[in-house]
């Protein structure tokens, strides 16, 4: 058996589908962002396809999205959050955010995290927060970044 040879045992498996799932409800991810995200990062739309490579890659990608990623032992009932939950994204959002990760994984952007696209949103559109454009300013950026990956070979 090689070195390198990662053997994918049934409880490591449980307990990263388990922080994938805390993950994506402490993001305020709907189930239709976390899919479309996990297809742009994985290639697959269910966590439960994921080999292990593919949970330890979506897991860092969970981290550079802003979770803390610590899986804690639940003691008595669970707390309310201290900070209230994002929004889920829109179906525009999720587009800019599928794009932006394509721009990533192509190689043409150095950041896959929020802030780096919010930094680009802004010099776009002079709004500072995805959540305060509009229908037309959306457009602008999905259709700017459509352009930058079409002149970039990034998909």
């Amino acid at each position: 058996m090689s070195a390198h040879h990662v053997i994918d045992n049934p409880g490591a498996r449980k307990a990263d589908l388990a922080a994938i799932h805390i993950a994506k409800a402490e993001l305020g991810w709907d189930d239709d962002c976390y899919r479309d995200i996990l297809f742009t990062v994985c290639r697959v739309r269910s966590s439960a396809l994921l080999d292990h490579a593919g949970r330890k890659r979506f897991l860092a990608h969970l981290r550079a999205c802003g979770w803390s990623g610590g899986v804690t032992p639940r003691r008595g009932p669970a707390r309310p959050a201290t900070a209230p939950k994002r929004p889920a994204l829109t179906r525009p959002q999720r587009l800019i955010w599928s794009l932006w990760q394509q721009l990533f994984e192509a190689g043409v952007v150095t950041d896959r995290r929020m802030p780096a696209l919010l930094h680009f949103i802004e010099r776009q559109t002079g709004v500072a927060r995805l959540e305060w454009l509009n229908s037309a300013q959306e457009d602008l950026v999905i259709q700017s970044l459509k352009a930058w990956r079409k002149r970039t070979g990034g998909g």
